[in-house]
């Protein structure tokens, strides 16, 4: 009997969902705590997961990953996977990168696009093994198959740089989309910017800004910031437009980009797209230049020498 992730269920009695050869099935907290006592392998991974994120139970991060390092120690390669994937988000510490290889593998070889992604990860960056793009390549293939997305985003970026494969743009913009089309936010990007600079597909600005939107609705700030541009810019596809321009650009601005800090300051001086508001593009301008802005350091020095016309 191989254990699911456990998912509240309507029916009493039916707390937690499992499966095996026959199908799916439920069963109530109970029986999971008593496979919990009996040493079953999937029972503690069920209820570490449900301690970890407070399903069915009160959340106890703590009980969560004790129960999941005892799954993992039985050799239930889900919960393998989960604590590699919290180890890797920063979440979890008792473990270093050999262990997160050796859990990884283990996913790996039970058929978990997960592990296989984060397997690939460590070939590719060489964290806890050698680095081996080539391998690395098919394990994002493998995990991209079985529809993960952020395996098609990397095995994309793979493609694009030519890691361990023949580079090819093409192939790297087709991946790129269908991860975005399930809602990667880097791909979301990535697309976009294909898009815009003509790579691996005609240039289409009207597309581009699609799919950045796409990415900065997911907080993505670059992709605010090339929204700010792109609407500044236009097409023949794209008309311009001043005050989307300056609504994406202070959207990154906040998000702390500097380029959009300065284009924020030099819409609200020149009046572009926004009301003219000397007073508040010097402050956009000044907090630019101390967060290391070269480019608004050298328009304050010229505005504040030709100090302010209205004055």
């Amino acid at each position: 009997m191989k254990g699911k992730q456990s998912t509240p269920v309507s029916e009493k009695n039916e707390d937690f969902i499992f499966e095996n050869d026959s199908g799916m099935f439920g069963v109530d907290i109970e029986d999971v705590r008593k496979m919990v006592d009996e040493g079953n392998p999937d029972g503690m991974f069920a209820m570490g997961m449900a301690y970890l994120f407070g399903m069915i139970v009160d959340q106890d991060m703590e009980k969560g990953f004790e129960l999941l390092e005892a799954a993992s120690e039985k050799g239930q390669p889900d919960a393998m996977t989960l604590l590699v994937r919290m180890y890797m988000s920063h979440q979890y510490s008792n473990m270093d990168a050999k262990k997160a290889v050796e859990y990884s593998m283990k996913g790996a070889e039970a058929g978990i696009s997960d592990a296989q992604l984060f397997l690939g990860i460590a070939y590719m960056d060489g964290t806890g093994v050698e680095q081996d793009y080539k391998k690395a390549a098919e394990l994002f293939r493998e995990a991209a198959k079985k529809g993960n997305s952020e395996a098609r985003n990397t095995l994309a970026y793979i493609y694009q740089e030519g890691l361990g494969v023949e580079r090819d743009v093409e192939k790297a913009f087709k991946l790129y989309k269908n991860a975005a089309s399930a809602g990667n936010t880097n791909a979301q990007y990535q697309t976009g910017a294909y898009y815009e600079e003509g790579i691996g597909v005609r240039s289409d600005l009207k597309k581009a800004a699609e799919w950045y939107e796409k990415a900065a609705e997911n907080g993505d700030v670059f992709a605010m910031e090339r929204l700010g541009i792109i609407y500044n810019v236009g097409s023949a596809e794209l008309r311009p437009d001043p005050e989307l321009s300056f609504k994406w650009f202070l959207d990154a601005a906040l998000g702390g980009m500097l380029g959009a800090m300065y284009y924020v300051g030099v819409y609200h001086i020149e009046g572009y797209g926004v009301e003219k508001d000397r007073e508040e593009g010097m402050k956009w301008l000044r907090l630019a230049a101390s967060s290391g802005s070269r480019e608004a350091n050298e328009l304050l020095s010229e505005l504040e020498n030709e100090g302010d016309p209205n004055g």
